[in-house]
């Protein structure tokens, strides 16, 4: 069964160490494929079903494979990525029967190494799904402490230290306090770019 991640950007990547917004993105483009809009690229897999719909961004976990990337000239201090995403409603909450829950966002180190990815993971307490955080390894280090509902709009806050290689994501949140999880840190790695990501998981995911 194949889950869509629709993906509603008005992305945000800055540094706060500068103040720099280095991207801001609300894919206005029309309908089709992504790249070579706003600067992304293919980043592997099969070139141009990586799509835009109605002013979003559709990551699909199944036959799509196209991931597509936005490069920039590093900078220092934390960096972060703001978004705004849901997942497709299939009637029935998400399970695995393996841990290949699958990272849909990321930032790039050199040679395209994958940091601060963001995973789609079963709920905890029944619920449709949660999301979880890995500063560089392919499964998610944390998962967040709520299940998260089918067809509802939540707001994914990413920061990556680039000093220690740490990985944090908020969920709705207000101010730097609120409620955050952590991945682990991996040591220094500097970030060139942001990732969306399609592929294949345990489920078809």
């Amino acid at each position: 069964m194949k889950k869509l991640y629709i993906l509603f950007f008005t992305i945000l990547i800055s540094s706060l160490s500068f103040g720099q917004v280095i991207l801001a993105e609300d894919f206005s483009y029309a309908d089709g494929s992504l790249v070579p809009n706003g600067g992304w690229i293919s980043a592997g897999g099969t070139a141009g079903d990586f799509l835009v719909s109605s002013g979003q961004a559709v990551v699909q976990h199944g036959t799509p494979s196209e991931d597509v990337r936005y490069s920039f000239t590093p900078v220092t201090g934390d960096i972060y990525v703001a978004f705004d995403f849901s997942v497709d409603d299939l009637g029935a909450p998400y399970s695995s029967a393996g841990t290949d829950y699958e990272y849909f966002a990321h930032f790039n180190g050199p040679s395209f190494d994958f940091r601060a990815r963001l995973d789609v993971v079963p709920g905890t307490g029944g619920g449709d799904f949660t999301v979880g955080i890995s500063s560089s390894t392919g499964d998610a280090q944390q998962i967040w402490g709520a299940d998260l509902t089918f067809g509802v709009l939540y707001r994914a806050v990413l920061r990556y230290n680039q000093d220690s290689g740490l990985a944090e994501l908020w969920i709705y949140a207000s101010v730097e306090s609120d409620t955050s999880i952590v991945g682990t840190a991996d040591g220094a790695t500097v970030i060139e770019g942001f990732s969306l990501r399609q592929s294949d998981s345990d489920e078809n995911e």
